[in-house]
């Protein structure tokens, strides 16, 4: 139980995920692929705390399988492709974690 609360990423580092991706610099090349791998994982957590919420909200519900339809495709080869999709991927976990702050599934996060 305690391994799997240390793997558990917390919201605030989501938001900071999210503002690397959409800031008003590209992330360099070198980091693409961690933060492929982190948005995914973020995803994932609110994803997952949508469902243990029993959030049924629509906007909430198109926003899970949009996220879906992101994390079933591979991380682009291309660095343009890859910022692209980078920016979905933030831009997706944005939206949701905005929407299930404001459905109550979770707390506002700062």
């Amino acid at each position: 139980m305690a391994q799997r609360l240390r793997e558990v990423k917390p919201l605030d580092e989501i938001l900071d995920d999210i503002g690397d991706v959409l800031g008003n610099q590209a992330p360099p090349a070198a980091e693409c692929e961690d933060l492929d791998q982190r948005l995914r994982a973020g995803l994932i957590r609110l994803t997952r705390i949508a469902l243990a919420a029993g959030d049924e909200d629509p906007e909430v519900a198109a926003l899970l399988q949009h996220a879906d339809r992101l994390m079933a495709e591979e991380a682009p080869a291309d660095y343009q492709l890859t910022i692209g999709s980078l920016r979905r991927m933030a831009s997706t976990a944005n939206e949701l974690l905005e929407r299930l702050t404001e459905t109550g599934s979770i707390k506002e996060v700062a």
